[in-house]
């Protein structure tokens, strides 16, 4: 299990909500998932897999946000260029990802 499943699961933890609940509460909203799926989202054995609709209702049930749950690692990209950005820094090593970010933030400072 990841960060982000563990912050989920202690969120639903703290809320007293159940699976069922879950999939209840997602159901009013008009996601319908399986069981089996939305516990998959808690116990990590599907990785991080949603939709953006899938995690903004699950996000509203837990009564949190992005940043919460991720500990602000994460950040969602729905530009193409900084999708473009965030893709390439995957195929770095963490020293060349953290390089960039240092460049970056020293850019940032020269303006």
């Amino acid at each position: 299990m990841n960060k982000v499943q563990a912050n989920l699961r202690a969120r639903r933890d703290k809320l007293g909500l159940s699976i069922d609940d879950i999939v209840s509460e997602l159901a009013a909203r008009g996601i319908v998932r399986a069981y089996p799926t939305v516990a998959a989202w808690f116990n990590g054995s599907r990785g991080n897999r949603w939709n953006m609709d899938e995690l903004r209702a699950l996000l509203e049930i837990l009564q949190t946000d992005l940043d919460a749950i991720t500990e602000g690692e994460v950040e969602l990209v729905e530009e193409k260029i900084p999708a473009a950005t965030a893709r390439a820094m995957r195929d770095l090593s963490e020293a060349q990802q953290q390089a960039v970010l240092a460049m970056v933030r020293t850019m940032r400072q020269e303006k």
